[in-house]
């Protein structure tokens, strides 16, 4: 958002420098990226023609002498429009024109020319270039050209957050500054003159068919104005919004949205075919040749202005070409409307169109400005193009313009905060910011409550916290100083899962990993490349573009991505991991879980050590035993994929990364990936670690190698061998093997069995009895033998 010093200064009386006020709507959230000055181009001055002649050796042109008022130079000019005695404005030897544009002595057709008289386009006011600016009134000689016509001012460029569509207009922005400074806002002139007005019956009657996109449509029709140029003080203002001067009544439009924040548009009346102006969906197979001169296709859920025969414009975003209004108009109908901003929003990405006024409508706009606007635009056409206002003014449907309720407590700002800010200087800002404050003494359930109405334009105030940031903001967030927390009367039970989220962490940073935060929408593109079915996906009604249509039902897409990005960089041995919540359809209802995912891309990294990694993760969690079962899943390898269960639960799972998405995503095929179910792992955590007594007595190890059947599961044989005994303390796998020597379909596991008796040393007859039970066990269940040495 562009905003003019000079406007701002129009409607609040404040006592900032330009430099002072950039810091202070910072300071409030408004955040100015850049200041720059306008009409400070140094070298332009005011001059007045002496004498014109013609050109010895060009008959086109002519050899004028001006005085600039420290002197009188000569200068060479082509402009068909130089006459005695007219003010020009002079770009002297040196001078700086806008676009860069410096001037230089020359020499033409053997004359020195040491400098130009300008015309509005190497002025920067406009696109004329048929001859030099003239100026019809005495202005100082000599003096900077800008200065004398009052254009000298300084334009803000402010980055605004979504939500404050309020500050898209000189409006909203100088009622912040009312706030800061502590001023009232001026509100600039809305009342016509009774010489202005015509009056006029039935005139246009109008229909809203669609009241839920567009509750409120009013109109104005003026009659017998003149189509021109607009005049110098409102082309500079278009200018400096930003925007482009057009003529004088569709300059007045743009300056109105500029400085209100309400969008209009104007059409020519003649071209409205038809006794009635409709706002309506639009039919399918309906089209529309828009202002920018392009075909636009409709659809039904999109709303359209139209006449008794075919849509003239699309809702809050751009005119029809052929109501457009041009040189040959005399009456006009001007357009204020209120329209749904998921409305706009829809129709405005579904057309891939944008306009300055789509912006504005999308965000929400002031209903009870709607009639203001339209006023004070009747007020500026009448006054640079002529014509008279007919009343009454034409409309349908009510603007929705119910005020929010919001409870507030003043104690919670210091709550929050931590300043001791007085509940009256709490309720100054918020009357200042437009608020409208109501203390309820009557009711003693609400004693210390405020009603707080919130005004029409502040669409993004919705609870109380809310109004303690405005509060904070305007009061200045730099007077919130560093402190210590107090000490509590100890903790409470960790509900969210932060601390098993802290430890996680921990672990993984410890192992190589760096923790990156994608986005929770998710696009076509990167779920096609996982081959995911789309069908049972949760969708966004609105979404901002089409790599944010779904909510993401796994991590691992969108930090694959990541991954692939940071290795086609050259950034080798990646170990990536991300916490998140990942979404998917209950009952038709949207579930949110929160998991874990890793992603590693390194040079001799295997499933194994993965899976390493996460036991460490269980290890440090004291989740307990849990089962690596194998399973197959479209973006896994087959036999290099399992997935992990505690019970019945499937906590989680892993594996290699199928080479044909490696392939797409440009990465290795040495890519690896894991995600966890947090919400299940934090509540099978044991939390603190309980000691026991080191044992009294030896342990003995043995260590088997057994050829089994390719499909049998390291975790079967573990889990029915720990119930043969009470005595074999752990069982730890150390060896896997395929190839000579081995059967086909076949493989060689080997483990160690450490055994322990608590309360004796085990005997070697003993043990070899377990490990004789241990070895027919095996063979019965599986055909498993051991392996020769």
């Amino acid at each position: 958002m562009r905003a003019s010093y000079n406007e701002l200064r129009r409607m609040v009386d404040f006592p900032y420098t330009p430099d002072e006020l950039a810091e202070r709507l910072t300071n409030v959230g408004l955040e100015v990226k850049e200041i720059q000055t306008a009409g400070e181009e140094k070298g332009v001055v005011v001059g007045k023609i002496l004498t014109v002649k013609k050109h010895p050796n060009a008959d086109k042109l002519k050899i004028v002498e001006v005085d600039t008022g420290k002197d009188k130079i000569s200068l060479v000019c082509g402009a068909p429009n130089v006459e005695e005695g007219r003010y020009v404005a002079v770009a002297v030897e040196g001078a700086q024109l806008p676009g860069g544009i410096r001037v230089k002595k020359v020499n033409i057709r053997g004359i020195s020319s040491p400098g130009m008289i300008c015309s509005e386009r190497e002025l920067g006011l406009g696109e004329d270039h048929s001859g030099v600016m003239i100026f019809s009134s005495e202005l100082q000689l000599g003096e900077r050209f800008y200065r004398a016509l009052g254009l000298e001012d300084t334009i803000f460029d402010i980055e605004l957050t979504s939500n404050r569509g309020d500050c898209l207009s000189i409006l909203g922005i100088a009622r912040e500054i009312a706030a800061i400074a502590g001023k009232k806002v001026r509100l600039p002139d809305f009342h016509f003159k009774d010489e202005q007005i015509i009056f006029e019956d039935d005139v246009l009657p109008i229909k809203i068919e669609a009241p839920e996109l567009c509750p409120f449509y009013a109109a104005r029709i003026i009659r017998g104005i003149k189509i021109a140029p607009s005049p110098l003080w409102l082309r500079w203002k278009i200018l400096l919004s930003g925007a482009k001067p057009v003529n004088n009544v569709v300059d007045v439009t743009n300056y109105v949205m500029w400085e209100l924040g309400q969008p209009l548009h104007p059409f020519d009346l003649e071209t409205l075919a038809g006794p009635q102006i409709i706002v309506r969906r639009a039919k399918q197979g309906e089209a529309l040749v828009t202002l920018d001169d392009k075909e636009r296709k409709l659809s039904e859920d999109m709303l359209v202005i139209a006449n008794a025969e075919e849509p003239i414009a699309i809702a809050g975003i751009m005119g029809g070409r052929e109501t457009e209004v041009t040189e040959a108009t005399e009456d006009i109908l001007l357009e204020a409307a209120y329209f749904s901003p998921i409305s706009v929003s829809r129709t405005s990405r579904k057309l891939d169109l944008s306009s300055e006024a789509s912006s504005r409508f999308e965000r929400g706009v002031d209903a009870a400005m709607v009639e203001k606007a339209m006023d004070r635009a009747s007020v500026l056409i009448q006054k640079v193009a002529g014509g008279k206002i007919v009343e009454p003014s034409l409309g349908a449907g009510k603007p929705p313009v119910k005020k929010k309720e919001v409870y507030f407590r003043p104690s919670k700002v210091n709550r929050i905060t931590g300043l001791r800010i007085p509940s009256f200087t709490s309720e100054k800002i918020l009357k200042n910011l437009g608020f409208e404050v109501k203390k309820d003494k009557e009711n003693t359930k609400n004693m210390g409550k405020w009603i707080v109405y919130v005004p029409g334009f502040r669409h993004d105030i919705e609870r109380e916290i809310d109004l303690v940031e405005e509060i904070a903001r305007i009061h200045g967030y730099n007077k919130i100083g560093i402190s210590l927390p107090q000490p509590g009367g100890g903790g409470g039970k960790d509900e969210s899962g932060e601390s098993v989220k802290k430890l996680l962490r921990g672990v993984l940073k410890g192992s190589g990993f760096y923790e990156v935060i994608t986005n929770p929408l998710i696009g076509e593109r990167l779920l096609k490349a996982f081959r995911e079915s789309l069908d049972n996906l949760l969708s966004v009604r609105n979404p901002l573009s089409i790599q944010q249509k779904f909510l993401r039902p796994h991590l691992f897409h969108q930090l694959v991505d990541v991954a692939s990005f940071n290795y086609n960089q050259e950034s080798e041995n990646l170990r990536l991991m991300e916490m998140g919540k990942i979404f998917a359809k209950n009952n038709g209802e949207c579930k949110e879980t929160s998991c874990l995912c890793g992603v590693t891309v390194e040079n001799g990294f295997d499933f194994y050590r993965l899976k390493g990694i996460v036991e460490v993760i269980f290890d440090e969690l004291r989740v307990g035993e849990v089962k690596f079962c194998p399973c197959s899943y479209p973006y896994f390898y087959k036999g290099e994929a399992a997935c992990i269960k505690k019970g019945e639960d499937v906590i989680g799972f892993f594996g290699k990364l199928y080479f044909e998405i490696c392939q797409d995503f440009k990465l290795p095929s040495q890519t690896y990936l894991f995600e966890l179910n947090l919400d299940l792992i934090t509540s099978l955590s044991k939390g603190k670690t309980k000691y026991h007594p080191l044992p009294r007595f030896p342990a003995v190890k043995r260590d088997l190698s057994f050829v089994v059947r390719e499909e049998v599961c390291a975790d079967e044989i573990k889990e029915i061998v720990l119930k043969q005994t009470p005595y074999i303390e752990k069982v730890e796998f150390f060896d896997f093997y395929q190839g000579p020597n081995i059967p086909e379909g076949y493989k060689s596991i080997s483990f160690s069995l450490i055994f322990r008796h608590p309360k004796k040393t085990l005997t070697d007859s003993e043990v070899d009895s377990f490990q004789d039970k241990i070895i027919k066990l095996l063979q019965d269940r599986w055909q498993a033998y051991l392996r020769a040495r």
